[in-house]
Formats: structure tokens, sequence, C-alpha cells
């Protein structure tokens, strides 16, 4: 069956990458479910955490050399106002 889907980070059709690879969609979430457990168990403890006061000031500190100073207030975004955002 042809599917349009297609793959956010390169544009290509989601069928081309299983016809690639020659695995199924349960083999292909299988593996990417390893693959995160995997970079949850070792990376997690140090980029997976809450940051420390040392962590904001360096990055504060980065931020403000490359003018752009509010940096970790614009993380979610919801203080800026867009011209076409619907407000209702």
């Amino acid at each position: 069956m042809y599917r349009s889907r297609t793959n956010g980070a390169y544009g290509i059709l989601v069928d081309y990458v299983n016809e690639y690879l020659k695995i199924s969609e349960s083999t292909a979430m299988e593996c990417m479910k390893n693959f995160t457990a995997t970079i949850i168990q070792v990376f997690g403890e140090e980029y997976l955490r809450r940051p420390t006061q040392v962590d904001v000031d360096r990055l504060l500190q980065v931020a403000k050399a490359r003018d752009f100073p509010s940096i970790l207030g614009s993380i979610d975004c919801i203080h800026w106002e867009w011209k076409n955002c619907p407000s209702s």
C-alpha cells in the first residue's frame, strides 16, 4: 500500500525507509524504543535533568555574549506577542 507520509527530518517517504532497511514497522518501533532507552541510560543523569544554578549562569553568560539575553525566558515563547496568532 502506498502512503505519502514523509520523514520530517529529510522529507523522504516513510515507505522508502522501510524498503531500504528491509524491516517491518514493528521492528522499526522496537529499535526506536531501544535507542531512546539507551540514550536515557547513557546521558540521562547529565543532560536529562533540571539545570543547576551553574548551568543557568553559564547559559545566560553565553546568551548575553551572543546578544540573546533572555534565552531562558523564551523557551516556551508564551510571552511573545505574535501579530497573526489567534487569541481566542
